[in-house]
């Protein structure tokens, strides 16, 4: 008979410093001798845990087994521990030899088919899995504990850094210059001088690219460093139910940058509505009492003569302005002088629409830049996944194995949110063109979508108009009104562009005089 030896040990502390393979291999050929069995080829798998089905020299000796098929063989091993430390993972691999009609025997352990056999066979590798749960549990309750004292026992954001302290241990510290940079583009999304969180992107990639600095953050990374409370010194972790609370080291941001930071992120623009809507008075939902701040409120008023009339008005008891009426008629007709009077010039709009469109066409460029960049870093993820999983099998450490396994879900669910974010679909150029001509043209003649019937139709223009609910007086009808930020824009693009075209007027009239 032809024997196959199989050897593990699960850290590359037993293999650099122990001889546990050695050991395993000497037994096992005494073993063959004993038996008489031929010894063929030995498969080592060094540093490599039983939790895995995955293992090169298991894998390997499986497929020296399926390129000699016209050869019978039994396959040796140590112990049954050796063999496998997770009940799946047993019964996988007991699969895959039974299916190639390979025998297995054990030092410890007597193979049969007797049903006791299998069922002790079972029970111990229950016993197995349950020692090295049992181990990694342990190492879970100690990074629990230092948690709920203020430590991060994990990877290290990105900007920070694990140092030896003498009275701590090991205690996060900011590491520069990603700090710092950090730092400036977060308080820079808080002051609202980055809109937008794939400017705040492009601002760290122009920092890196400053600076000399490697792997710019994706999108998905930039939503992290935004949202990351440790570069506040504060901690949190709800799978472990670690609520937020002060940590033990100094961040780099304040808490109060931190939450304003949050409620940005956290903010989505929704049209308010009263309940109470009626379509015989849309802007009742929308306009405030000048006076007292309260919102109006409009009805049918019944005359003398049973005849009844639309107002709008105040019902704020001691307001100056209580149950002071205005017509329906004269306090629309003024809020449509309002509105003409704010709606941009036709040629600041058709200015507008050239610089979107080039803009549209440079952010298009990023987008398929973006999109490039998400696909290598899935690719990355997949190769660092590998790494890890490389890593926690060659070593003994359980600390680091829990890190290396915690890492490898983040790289997992990093490669998802990609995944997903590739699979996102993305306005074309037609459908571009066609949503900014229907905005911009509303733009230009807002009346026509404010004397349609339908409710959203004057929505739409109030909302993209206007910032806030406007202010009424009932003597001096509607005050100044704040503008949405939309029209603020266009006429900003339209200052600075009208800016530009007049130096560069002035510029050449000069060089022609002169």
């Amino acid at each position: 008979m032809k024997a196959l030896i199989y050897c593990r040990v699960s850290s590359q502390r037993q293999v650099d410093e122990g001889n546990g393979l050695g050991s395993q291999e000497q037994r096992c050929r005494m073993y063959a001798k004993n038996k008489d069995y031929e010894v063929v080829k030995v498969f080592p798998d060094e540093a490599v845990s039983g939790s895995l089905f995955e293992r090169p020299a298991m894998h390997a000796l499986l497929s020296y087994i399926d390129d000699h098929s016209h050869e019978n063989y039994v396959v040796i091993f140590d112990d049954l521990s050796r063999f496998a430390r997770d009940v799946k993972v047993h019964i996988q691999l007991t699969a895959e030899f039974q299916s190639r009609g390979v025998k297995r025997e054990c030092l410890n352990f007597n193979f049969d088919d007797s049903d006791e056999s299998e069922m002790a066979e079972l029970m111990i590798a229950v016993s197995n899995q349950y020692q090295r749960k049992s181990n990694r549990r342990q190492v879970i309750q100690k990074m629990k504990a230092r948690l709920e004292k203020g430590y991060w026992p994990f990877m290290p954001p990105l900007g920070m850094i694990n140092k030896k302290d003498p009275i701590h241990g090991k205690i996060l510290t900011p590491r520069e210059p990603y700090a710092s940079i950090y730092k400036i583009a977060i308080e820079k999304y808080r002051d609202g001088l980055l809109i937008t969180q794939e400017e705040v992107m492009r601002f760290l990639h122009a920092e890196y690219k400053a600076k000399g600095l490697p792997n710019r953050p994706s999108m998905s990374t930039t939503q992290r460093i935004l949202q990351e409370p440790l570069y506040a010194g504060y901690i949190e972790y709800k799978k472990w139910d670690i609520p937020f609370m002060k940590a033990r080291h100094e961040g780099f941001l304040s808490l109060e940058t931190y939450n304003l930071v949050q409620k940005r992120v956290q903010e989505r623009t929704k049209p308010w509505k009263r309940r109470d809507y009626a379509d015989t008075f849309p802007l009742r939902p929308h306009v405030l009492c000048d006076a007292c701040t309260k919102p109006m409120t409009a009805s049918w008023c019944t005359g003398r003569k049973g005849t009844r009339y639309p107002h709008y008005f105040c019902r704020t008891k001691g307001c100056i302005y209580n149950w002071k009426t205005t017509g329906k008629k004269e306090f629309e007709a003024k809020f449509e002088e309002l509105l003409i009077r704010v709606k941009p010039a036709a040629d600041t709009v058709d200015l507008t629409k050239d610089v979107l469109k080039e803009q549209w066409g440079i952010r298009l460029d990023n987008y398929t830049a973006w999109r490039d960049r998400i696909a290598a870093e899935a690719e990355e993820a997949d190769i660092a996944i590998q790494s890890y999983l490389v890593r926690i099998s060659k070593t003994k450490d359980e600390d680091l194995i829990a890190t290396y396994e915690e890492k490898i879900k983040d790289l997992r669910s990093k490669k998802k949110l990609g995944d997903e974010n590739l699979n996102k679909r993305k306005y074309t150029n037609e459908e571009f063109g066609t949503a900014s001509d229907k905005v911009l043209n509303t733009l230009k003649d807002p009346m026509s979508m404010w004397k349609s019937d339908e409710y959203n139709d004057k929505r739409t223009i109030l909302f993209m108009y206007f910032e806030d609910q406007l202010r009424y007086d009932y003597k001096n009808g509607f005050g100044t009104a704040g503008l949405a930020y939309p029209i603020k824009l266009i006429n900003e693009v339209s200052a600075s562009k009208k800016g530009s075209v007049e130096m560069s007027s002035n510029e050449l009239e000069s060089k022609k005089t002169f």
